[in-house]
């Protein structure tokens, strides 16, 4: 087995880290204290370089998103909006970004907000169960709902875009997965994932090309591998669950990322970091390491990928970002 190995710890808040992305060499960060901040993230070198205008928002940063080579931020917020950010051009070279837009609709807590790959969409999810999707042009300065989808009967923890296709994935309260798909500029369920016994809070795609898979992380503490298997009937896809992941999590896995090198990370309430990989089509644990952020829950799990290099971040209750290497045995 594989070990993971501490890189760097960066204590950013004093209080839980719920989200961060990374894109272009800088790590966003949001927390309950309502700031957003911006780290320079290089292997020997992590920076903090920016703490956005903590007044844009009246509560917690629940999700931040970087829009697809751009330097765009969005931001979801329990204060139910979303704000975005623009990079400013300045003389003296140093990082800052400006408020560019607020956007407004959903009625309680933004749980979730993600971009699609071509950077027109973005997708927000929200305790009022509903699922909210916005246009935008390339200036990203104004956004139009164009399809409010309200299929859930609870709360949307969770949405992600597929890496190359039009199809977006939430994860919810009521312990399912809906697949959603534009037809015809009407954006409609295709699919619903049932299998997990709890709370859903996170989903991630495959990053293959020309393959559609997801895996989810639940309240029952397990996470799965879903496969699409390429039959639509009546504007219907069949998803399957093709694996259960090996048993690792003693609580809620809240959050699994799947890296383009094909392995899978996960991440929960029990402090474990754990990484998956797929053998002659069996999952087996590839690495894991206990108690990553001590005591404290972890919140979030991303690959970031650095000079050709891959490495882990994850973000918990204790406000620290840690970075981590994996160290295959000898």
């Amino acid at each position: 087995m594989a070990s993971i190995n501490l890189i760097k710890s960066l204590k950013l808040y004093k209080e839980k880290i719920w989200s961060f992305d990374f894109s272009q060499g800088i790590l966003a960060t949001g927390s309950t204290d309502r700031k957003i901040k911006l780290v320079s993230v290089k292997y020997d070198d992590f920076t903090l370089i920016d703490v956005l205008d903590e007044t844009a928002h009246k509560k917690a940063i629940r999700s931040v998103a970087w829009r697809p080579h751009t330097s765009l931020l969005a931001a979801g917020s329990f204060d139910s909006t979303v704000s975005i950010w623009a990079k400013e051009e300045s003389a003296d070279r140093t990082f800052e970004m400006d408020l560019l837009a607020i956007i407004e609709g959903h009625e309680n807590e933004v749980k979730g907000v993600a971009w699609s790959n071509d950077g027109y969409y973005l997708a927000t999810c929200s305790r009022d169960k509903s699922v909210w999707i916005w246009e935008t042009d390339e200036s990203g300065e104004e956004y139009e709902c164009i399809s409010v989808l309200q299929e859930h009967s609870q709360d949307v923890k969770h949405v992600i875009w597929h890496p190359s296709e039009a199809l977006l994935a939430s994860s919810s309260y009521d312990d399912t997965v809906r697949i959603w798909k534009d037809y015809d500029d009407d954006w409609e369920c295709v699919a619903v994932l049932n299998g997990h016994e709890g709370t859903v809070w996170s989903s991630d795609f495959d990053k293959t090309e020309g393959v559609f898979r997801l895996c989810s992380g639940s309240d029952d503490s397990t996470v799965r591998v879903w496969k699409y298997m390429g039959d639509d009937e009546d504007d219907q896809q069949e998803w399957v669950c093709e694996a259960i992941l090996p048993d690792v999590h003693k609580r809620q896995v809240y959050n699994v990322a799947w890296g383009f090198n094909g392995l899978i990370a996960s991440v929960g309430a029990d402090g474990v970091l754990a990484v998956y990989e797929e053998v002659d089509g069996e999952w087996k644990v590839f690495a894991k390491r206990a108690l990553c952020h001590g005591v404290y829950e972890i919140n979030v799990v991303k690959w970031l990928e650095l000079n050709g290099k891959t490495i882990l971040a994850t973000g918990g209750d204790d406000g620290i970002v840690n970075f981590w290497s994996l160290e295959k045995a000898a």
